[in-house]
């Protein structure tokens, strides 16, 4: 005789269960984001300093080799900044794009608050840990501020 414990029925009671108590509904995509965004500089800069150290290999075309680097920060540099910044707080772990400079070039943007929820909207970083941020990224004088999104995840 099969255990109860594999019981299709059972499990199926104990995953609604679970479903019902333990799940989190997702939150909306922000349309507004805060933070900073990404200049393509920094992006290379460290796409190759993630690349050496996991001891990905050289392009030898420059423009694919910058690609990769951009594509390795965009995919690492939120948790990279999560765990060089101390008190740093991040509402995505995610890039998300933006167009500061109007209709024409999207930017990447690090988001440090959105409105995708309440507890995302009140989420707030000290203005110490923005400006360690901003020196640590290199990105001169930037200042976080909030954006409309392009997309989001």
């Amino acid at each position: 005789m099969a255990s109860s414990l594999y019981d299709p029925r059972e499990m199926a009671e104990r995953a609604r269960k679970f479903a019902k108590y333990n799940l989190i509904a997702p939150t909306p995509l922000p349309d507004r984001v805060y933070g900073v965004y990404l200049t393509e500089e920094c992006l290379i800069r460290f796409g190759d300093l993630i690349r050496k150290q996991m001891e990905l290999p050289i392009d030898p075309d420059p423009v694919q080799d910058a690609y990769l680097s951009k594509n390795i920060a965009t995919w690492k540099l939120p948790i990279l900044v999560q765990i060089a910044i101390r008190g740093l707080t991040l509402t995505q772990l995610r890039v998300a794009l933006v167009r500061p400079f109007g209709p024409l070039g999207i930017r990447r943007l690090l988001v440090l608050s959105d409105s995708g929820s309440a507890r995302s909207m009140k989420m707030r970083n000290t203005p110490e840990v923005e400006k360690q941020l901003v020196e640590f990224l290199g990105l001169g004088d930037q200042k976080p501020k909030w954006y409309r999104t392009v997309a989001c995840r």
